[in-house]
């Protein structure tokens, strides 16, 4: 019974995942663009602008939160609890879902 509850939540965050990866491409791609027309007319709106700050903001966060899974050994028991505890103290270190 237990092993069904675990491989249900196990496929719920592996398909959450999937869908967060492409999310994060579209806006890269999205990014990307701004980039290109700023570098080309040297303007961009504010609302470009406040998408371009959101981006860069949020690969920062996934980066600080890969990378030690890549350097520190047992980083994935502590990562996990980290945010929780920076969570409760109102940081978000997870990236932006938009």
């Amino acid at each position: 019974m237990h092993i069904d509850v675990l491989k249900q939540h196990i496929e719920d965050c592996g398909h959450h995942l999937v869908i967060s990866i492409h999310k994060e491409e579209a806006n890269v791609k999205e990014v990307g663009v701004i980039i290109r027309k700023y570098v080309h007319t040297g303007t961009i709106t504010e609302e470009e602008e406040h998408l371009l700050k959101v981006q860069v903001a949020d690969t920062l966060k996934i980066i600080g939160i890969v990378v030690p899974f890549v350097l520190i050994p047992g980083a994935s028991i502590i990562i996990p609890i980290l945010i929780k505890v920076a969570s409760k103290h109102n940081i978000n270190l997870m990236p932006s879902v938009m």
